[in-house]
């Protein structure tokens, strides 16, 4: 919570240096930053996977194998961003296709752009380190440096505000965070878990392609869901202008103590499905399902009430910016956050017990589907068309097979159903 206390800090600062404009500019590269991060095909998640199995199997070779292996892999992917996204961002045309219109952020597009891909391709070989800390059961280490992570950029953007720095300025120390966060858990988890420094030997080449199978799997929910998370202030900037896009992310931001607490619960809970599923604990399995369920239905009620009571709480917030945020917006910002947060157990749960083929199936048209939606609700150039396309668009086409699928591997699983 630490991280959200510092988010709900650096937002009106950020907001009141950049302005509406260059505010929403910034969400909405962050945002792609996001969806870059699915370009390593589901590696990191597969070796999540792969270590949490051989956590719970005890062979600890097997665990700094995967680690290395996925490592060398997630940089040789990185590489080959930057050599295609550097000239991608050089030569498009984003300041008229994003609506940008104050003419110094157009004349810097380019190299926003520019500096959003290099900070990805420095943070992605760190992955393989917070999905090591989750694998081993070690998420209090991740929590911890993110929390520092949270704290070191806060304190770059009020330094960058105090200074005024400008704008590419402030774009880079957002987003290099996360590479200097990711330095920092390395050292700390190589340390706990006594590992030395020298890298273990390579995976042979038919473990490799036995780790690449499997991160297929998840790969496509995870394009899905990072497409759906990071999309619509994309959808927005595109139907609406850059500047449309700070009113939906304040209400977004306002809601994010609630979609954390999920993630926060949820995260020890996916390798703890894995270890018990192993053991063929299943009866645990189901429990822990629906009492998942039953948390995010306690974290609804206070995203409604957050939602109720939004005019008020952005006003105390960021002061005569909340006016940014239009009658309504609230309501519909507060469906799209619910409806994603309601498919989590079950995603979580699928992973955890590895039925990575049937998520894929159930999961990637809904999420690919919404994604679309947005950029066609778009088309009348309204936030409101955006969020509503959307929203009905994963309503209908995710949530119903999650959960069939769930109950069905449930039923397979344990069918005399859970012991008390």
């Amino acid at each position: 919570m630490f991280s959200v206390v510092c988010t709900f800090v650096q937002v009106p600062i950020a907001l009141h240096y950049l302005g509406s404009e260059a505010y929403g500019f910034w969400i909405t590269l962050a945002g792609i930053v996001l969806v870059l991060n699915t370009v390593d095909f589901g590696l990191g998640v597969g070796m999540q996977h792969a270590m949490a199995k051989a956590y719970g199997g005890g062979d600890a070779e097997a665990m700094r194998r995967t680690f290395w292996t996925g490592t060398a892999v997630l940089g040789i992917l990185g590489a080959a961003v930057l050599v295609v996204g550097l000239p991608i961002a050089r030569f498009g045309s984003w300041a008229d296709v994003l609506h940008i219109r104050d003419p110094e952020l157009r004349a810097q597009t380019a190299m926003a752009l520019a500096v959003a891909v290099v900070s990805f391709v420095a943070g992605l070989p760190f992955n393989a380190v917070s999905r090591l800390a989750v694998a081993v059961q070690r998420g209090w280490i991740n929590a911890g440096w993110i929390a520092v992570g949270s704290a070191l950029s806060l304190g770059l953007v009020a330094a960058a505000a105090h200074w005024r720095w400008g704008f590419l300025w402030f774009l880079a120390a957002s987003l290099l965070v996360p590479t200097l966060q990711g330095a920092g858990l390395f050292i700390h988890l190589i340390g706990a878990l006594k590992w030395d420094l020298k890298p273990s030997r390579l995976a042979p080449a038919w473990e490799i392609r036995s780790l690449l199978r499997s991160s297929l799997y998840f790969a496509f929910p995870q394009f899905g869901m990072a497409l759906v998370q990071s999309a619509p202030a994309l959808a927005i900037s595109v139907a609406a202008g850059s500047s449309h896009v700070t009113g939906y992310n304040l209400l977004l931001r306002l809601f994010s103590p609630f979609q954390q607490g999920q993630l926060i619960l949820l995260g020890p809970v996916w390798p703890a499905y894995t270890e018990a599923h192993e053991k063929a604990d299943h009866s645990w399995v189901e429990r822990t399902l629906w009492r998942t369920v039953a948390a995010f239905c306690a974290l609804a009620a206070g995203v409604a009430v957050a939602a109720w009571q939004s005019q008020r709480l952005l006003t105390l917030w960021v002061g005569p910016s909340a006016a940014l945020v239009v009658p309504g917006l609230a309501a519909l910002v507060a469906a799209w956050c619910l409806i994603q947060m309601a498919a989590q157990p079950f995603i979580f749960y699928l992973m955890g017990v590895g039925r990575l083929r049937q998520l894929a199936w159930v999961g990637t048209p809904g999420l690919i589907l919404a994604s679309l939606s947005l950029f066609w609700g778009g088309r009348g150039g309204t936030v409101e068309g955006v969020l509503v396309a959307g929203s009905a668009t994963l309503a209908v086409s995710l949530l119903p097979p999650l959960a069939w699928e769930s109950v069905r591997a449930l039923r397979q699983h344990n069918p005399g159903g859970a012991r008390a």
